[in-house]
């Protein structure tokens, strides 16, 4: 590529952040969502139910976007696999405030959304801890085969429904919440029954293992069992990523990489490293009602390293070149010892893993909190729970619900609660461009080759006059036409855009622009033209 001078080479780096507002999969370029409530989506056997259950999922899509090969996201809400408010908090359900809120960004960005239900009903309050374990095991196992059954239905409906949701089949997202963050790891790595017979999984009196194949299922939910009714097993369950915002890992071997007789999907994850319930390292499940222990598990640290040192995360390499403030912050963390109480001792990050660290409280480093994400209306909760109780017997009280939430996040607000989802967003969006392969988006965020930068005598461009009054005159070779001009000015704001140009010749109007320097941004099927415009 011929030499740029300084400012023509500073300004290819700042059209990367302007164009992010026109780019898919990088920026909210739909205004409005539609969302298909309570679709079914395959039907098990609940232990709470004691009989079939439908499972259900609300899909969220970009409203007037008729593309039919939209990455999809299954969102896994929290909920400890107990109904909501039975579970003494007040999320636990799809339609919480985290799950809209997220698969609304998603669906604005040109995805498919999913916010889908899953199997609960586990024992925390058992003072046996072979039956805490060996039910909160059950209940996870249940719930990645309840995702795999969505993942299973999501492709069925793209051979067998005409691809009602307009989604790619070859490109799905689990994406994990609290305890949906158990599922959308367990989804990743957990291929095969004997990764579930390990001693910290084998009943200490019977020494049978917690999870038996012949009764519920296999890893897959393909076969019929007591406790498990296949759905769609004609179609793949695979995945090509998988997020976790505050769950764990069964086991750090379900992660095999390289080494795994099925690829693996990419995993990222984000923790607070204070959280009292889920461990950022290796570390106990506590149970959030009784402070329980239930069984060790690998957390979100644990886990993602193991992904990266495996080989299954080599594919996002290239989003450690940005020299954003995220992977600076990361990269920072990542030699800061750090050890919760009751944990192994790890470090504060490593690559792909965002921690989010609290303030300090007392003699702790960190205040303990979960969910920062996490937000409800007081008012709407008083309403809800008066009519839970009216029209269902229960005895729920708001106000204890509402203080149980706040004693593991206790400045909650909405802001709170986005500014931590947009952190969330921007650290996803990078990875998830690269590991689909998402062209514009990747050109957007700057992880574009600077060759693809072309010299104006490459494709015959002449413009003038230049400077001008009123209108400049640009003209290219005909093997080269014009597809797209955007005008910014020498700061990096776009002030115009001419798009779908398709051709060899175009008259570029002032219009109202003020007097200056502007630069123009000439897009051809090769690469881009970067030249200075001056208005009288």
């Amino acid at each position: 590529m011929k030499q740029l001078n300084s400012l023509l080479l500073i300004f290819f780096f700042l059209l990367t952040a302007q164009l992010q507002s026109q780019v898919r999969y990088l920026d909210e370029i739909f205004t409005d969502v539609n969302v298909e409530p309570d679709v079914v989506y395959g039907q098990n056997i609940s232990v709470l139910l004691m009989g079939v259950q439908e499972l259900t999922m609300d899909v969220y899509t970009p409203a007037g976007d008729d593309a039919t090969d939209r990455p999809v996201v299954i969102y896994l809400h929290t909920g400890s696999f107990l109904p909501q408010y039975f579970n003494g908090q007040i999320t636990g359900g799809k339609r919480d405030s985290t799950a809209v809120e997220i698969c609304t960004r998603l669906a604005k960005m040109g995805y498919v959304a999913v916010s889908a239900t899953y199997r609960a009903g586990w024992l925390p309050l058992s003072d046996d801890q072979n039956v805490r374990t060996s039910t909160l095991l059950q209940a996870t196992y249940r719930g990645i085969i309840d995702t795999r059954t969505c993942i299973r239905f999501l492709r069925r409906s793209i051979a067998e429904e005409d691809n009602r949701f307009g989604i790619d089949g070859d490109k799905v997202v689990v994406w994990g919440q609290g305890t949906g963050g158990y599922l959308a790891y367990g989804v990743a790595g957990l291929d095969r029954y004997e990764e579930v017979v390990l001693d910290k999984f084998i009943n200490t009196v019977t020494l049978q293992p917690y999870v038996l194949e012949e009764v519920d299922g296999n890893v897959y939910g393909t076969n019929q069992t007591q406790l498990n009714i296949p759905n769609w097993v004609n179609y793949s369950s695979d995945v090509q990523f998988a997020l976790n915002m505050g769950g764990a890992l069964g086991d750090k071997s379900w992660i095999e990489g390289t080494n795994s007789p099925v690829e693996e999907p990419v995993i990222i994850g984000f923790h607070v490293p204070s959280d009292p319930f889920a461990p950022f390292g290796d570390g106990p499940v506590i149970v959030p009602t009784t402070n329980e222990f239930v069984v060790n598990v690998s957390g979100t640290r644990t886990a993602t390293q193991a992904a990266n040192e495996l080989g299954t995360n080599d594919k996002l390499a290239p989003v450690l070149s940005l020299n954003n403030i995220l992977n600076q912050r990361v990269n920072a963390l990542k030699p800061v010892p750090f050890q919760f109480p009751g944990q192994a001792p790890t470090t504060l990050a490593t690559d792909h893993m965002y921690p989010f660290i609290t303030p300090p409280a007392g003699n702790f480093p960190m205040r303990p909190e979960a969910g920062p994400w996490d937000w409800w209306s007081k008012p709407q909760l008083d309403a809800t729970i008066a009519f839970v109780n009216a029209n269902f017997g229960t005895e729920f009280d708001a106000n204890e619900l509402h203080s149980n939430g706040l004693l593991t996040n206790p400045d909650m607000s909405p802001e709170k609660a986005r500014r931590y989802i947009d952190t969330i967003m921007a650290y996803y969006i990078p990875r998830a461009c690269v590991a689909f392969e998402f062209q514009e988006c990747i050109n957007a965020l700057g992880l574009v080759d600077v060759e693809e930068v072309l010299d104006a005598s490459q494709v015959g461009l002449v413009m003038g006059p230049n400077p001008a009054s009123e209108s400049v005159f640009l003209q290219t070779h005909a093997d080269y036409p014009m597809k797209d001009i955007r005008l910014f000015t020498s700061q990096g704001l776009l002030v115009k855009s001419h798009l779908g140009i398709k051709d060899n010749s175009y008259m570029l109007h002032r219009g109202d622009m003020p007097p200056g320097l502007y630069i123009a941004i000439v897009q051809f099927e090769e690469g881009m033209v970067i030249r200075k415009i001056v208005f009288d």
